[in-house]
């Protein structure tokens, strides 16, 4: 069904030539009125704007040009064409220079020149108007995109561990820093028993939506495998069993996203760390005593979600009075300034070895929210009886 008919007001001084061009823009289809000089023009327009102007350029009290300034101002996008005199060429290219979409000489010749110069100007004026609301469309998504990204974002947050929580006798800090809004890296803590708890830090493959998506579903995973453990089945959360049974979840889910993933079970009785790695790398460090002397977590194996057959080693770390935990995901190693992976991992024991928060050794490695970065950034750290990191 055809919409309403186009309006277009004529602007011109001379009736006769005023009510034949309205007569045959009539015959097109068009609904029209008219104007005998420029003040009635504009008047008419800023009353009810029609869908086009035809305007002559020499009247009295207001010609063209000046109709085509104050159009300029006030009516920026409402097209018009021009109607001009053959001896006034020069008088059409200044119209054309102020804003005039087209221009046609008088006398006109024949309907087929005033049905072109119509038709082409209402054509144009249709496609800027659907690009304005095509633009304004695309806009209110990004908007609404950027809206849900950044609640997203508080929710990603929200769900990590707080920051200077105890999990026995160490202090947990902790930084998650996404390259974007929403990060594909995660990190939590949980308590098993009075004397058993455990951690394990996350970086899902890509950036964004779907890779914050699987850190939330990797979440929901651990938290039933720790209330299974609460209720008594604590060997499903021994790491290297713990991660063969996450990489069959997570390949069951058929998500095609492979996680890098470090899981570590503590036992304060025994003062011992247990760990299993899925190609979570730089490899995690302790840092043990007053000298600081850093021990790297060099435990090989596979991402998960990639194989069904992948197995995972377990390795167990004496914890003294003052251990440090610190583990991380790849992020950090695109800031540090060495040549070598070796010479990354050297400066990065170093640097966790003098940092005593996650916060502090993110700013040691000079990555802030302000700077851009090529990928997401996690860093846990744990201080084994640091009361002085304990919230107030």
């Amino acid at each position: 069904m055809a919409g309403p008919a186009k309006r277009i007001l004529v602007i011109e001084d001379a009736d006769e030539v005023r009510l034949l061009i309205q007569r045959q823009l009539g015959h097109l289809g068009y609904q029209t009125s008219g104007a005998a000089n420029g003040v009635e023009g504009l008047e008419a327009i800023d009353a009810s704007p029609p869908d086009l102007v035809l305007c002559d350029l020499r009247m009295p009290k207001l010609d063209g040009l000046g109709v085509l300034g104050a159009l300029r101002v006030r009516h920026p996008s409402l097209p018009v064409v021009v109607v001009s005199g053959e001896g006034v060429l020069q008088d059409a290219v200044e119209a054309l220079r102020l804003g005039a979409w087209d221009y046609i000489t008088k006398p006109i010749a024949g309907m087929a020149v005033l049905q072109h110069a119509v038709s082409k100007a209402l054509e144009k004026a249709e496609l800027i108007a659907q690009n304005k609301k095509q633009s304004a469309r695309i806009e209110a998504l990004y908007r609404e995109l950027a809206e849900d990204q950044e609640a997203g974002r508080a929710l990603q947050q929200q769900l990590l561990p707080e920051q200077g929580a105890r999990f026995g006798s160490f202090t947990l800090t902790r930084s998650l820093m996404p390259s974007i809004s929403l990060s594909g890296d995660f990190l939590d803590a949980f308590t098993i028993d009075d004397h058993r708890w455990g951690f394990f830090l996350a970086d899902v493959a890509g950036h964004g939506v779907s890779s914050a998506l699987v850190t939330v579903m990797l979440r929901t995973l651990v938290q039933r495998r720790v209330a299974e453990a609460r209720e008594g089945k604590v060997e499903l959360l021994m790491p290297a069993r713990f991660l063969e049974g996450l990489n069959g979840e997570l390949l069951k889910q058929g998500h095609e996203k492979h996680v890098a993933f470090f899981s570590a079970l503590i036992d304060e009785r025994e003062g011992k760390l247990h760990c299993s790695n899925a190609g979570c790398f730089p490899w995690p460090v302790l840092v043990h005593g007053a000298g600081k002397k850093v021990e790297r977590i060099e435990l090989p194996g596979m991402p998960l979600g990639l194989l069904g057959t992948a197995q995972y080693d377990e390795r167990s770390f004496a914890l003294q009075s003052d251990t440090k935990i610190v583990a991380f995901t790849d992020g950090v190693l695109e800031v540090l300034p060495g040549k070598s992976t070796d010479e990354k991992q050297a400066q990065l024991g170093d640097l966790a070895a003098s940092s005593v928060t996650a916060d502090a050794l993110v700013e040691a490695l000079g990555i802030s929210a302000e700077k851009p970065r090529p990928d997401d950034v996690a860093v846990l750290m744990l201080n084994r009886g640091a009361d002085a990191l304990r919230p107030n």
